[in-house]
């Protein structure tokens, strides 16, 4: 593993597969991802305003970025929560733990002290399999800034780009593959170690509609104005959903939700974290039918969502 574990390393202390678009067929979401904070994910209905183009980036999200101060005790607190082994061989000095999931998305935690405080940090990264394919698709695309590609070792190749709202992602090539971490068969957790959503904080619904789906080359329909349009579903073909949100900006609050993990048991679930000192940041919410979910802050303040796993 060491080598591999290297390249892992050089991807996120660097930074700042491809799709079959014929067979697109967009994997279906469990429906906890279709309502958070009194809004609802737009659906793809009637004309669209775009056509499905040709696009080398997948439409999946290889790992979520979580940027930690502490490692280990970052480390802990994740494994902790998703009732995962600690993984020692990755404690080994490096700045990244890295966590394979179910269903696809990982996690990366990122201590990467060499970057300063001002420096915007990767949110997630989307996986390629022909790196130079991409970075020419989203310059003609004109998605600016686009940093350039980066190669620190041989099968490992990666860019950064942002958004209109500053948020930063990262374009990876990558021949590193890693096992799913399983969950301890003693656990008492009754989180999942499966990532069922992944937010991103927006502050114009339909620029950051056309921008993503443009990247991505994927379909969509502009959206009203109302709180029902407060998410947005980029409909991700498979692993973790991708989520445009806009209810930080609309309720005018100094935080953002990173990502939600899926339970069978939102109840339990809030128990489980309290007997472990986790508090509870917003508590439990009902907005409708089995939907449920609440939200904590990690040791470094990141806020995570817990929410039902549903049909």
């Amino acid at each position: 593993m060491g080598k591999n574990a290297n390249l892992r390393k050089t991807v996120v202390k660097s930074g700042p597969v491809r799709r079959n678009t014929d067979n697109y067929k967009p994997a279906r979401v469990p429906a906890a991802l279709k309502v958070y904070a009194g809004g609802t994910v737009s659906s793809l209905k009637g004309e669209t305003s775009m056509e499905l183009i040709k696009c080398p980036i997948d439409n999946e999200v290889e790992s979520a970025f979580v940027h930690v101060s502490d490692l280990r005790r970052s480390a802990m607190w994740y494994s902790m929560v998703m009732g995962l082994p600690l993984l020692e061989d990755r404690l080994n000095g490096g700045n990244v733990y890295w966590m394979t999931l179910q269903g696809g998305t990982g996690i990366i935690l990122d201590d990467n002290k060499s970057n300063g405080p001002d420096v915007v940090h990767v949110r997630y990264m989307y996986k390629t399999s022909d790196i130079e394919q991409s970075y020419r698709f989203l310059e003609k695309q004109g998605v600016r800034p686009l940093y350039p590609i980066a190669r620190p070792h041989p099968g490992l190749a990666f860019f950064n780009f942002t958004d209109p709202d500053g948020n930063s992602l990262m374009i990876m090539q990558s021949d590193f593959v890693s096992d799913v971490v399983e969950r301890l068969d003693n656990t008492n957790s009754p989180i999942m170690n499966r990532i069922g959503g992944i937010f991103l904080n927006v502050t114009d619904m339909n620029r950051a509609i056309r921008f993503h789906s443009q990247v991505l080359g994927l379909p969509y329909n502009e959206v009203g104005t109302g709180p029902e349009h407060s998410i947005y579903d980029l409909q991700m073909r498979k692993g973790s959903g991708v989520l445009l949100d806009d209810n930080r900006f609309r309720h005018g609050d100094d935080y953002e939700t990173l990502f939600m993990l899926v339970t069978p048991d939102v109840e339990g679930s809030k128990a489980y974290l309290e007997s472990n000192g986790v508090p509870v940041f917003t508590d439990i919410e009902r907005p409708g039918g089995e939907l449920a979910f609440f939200t904590v802050k990690d040791p470094d303040g990141n806020v995570i969502m817990i929410c039902s796993e549903m049909e």
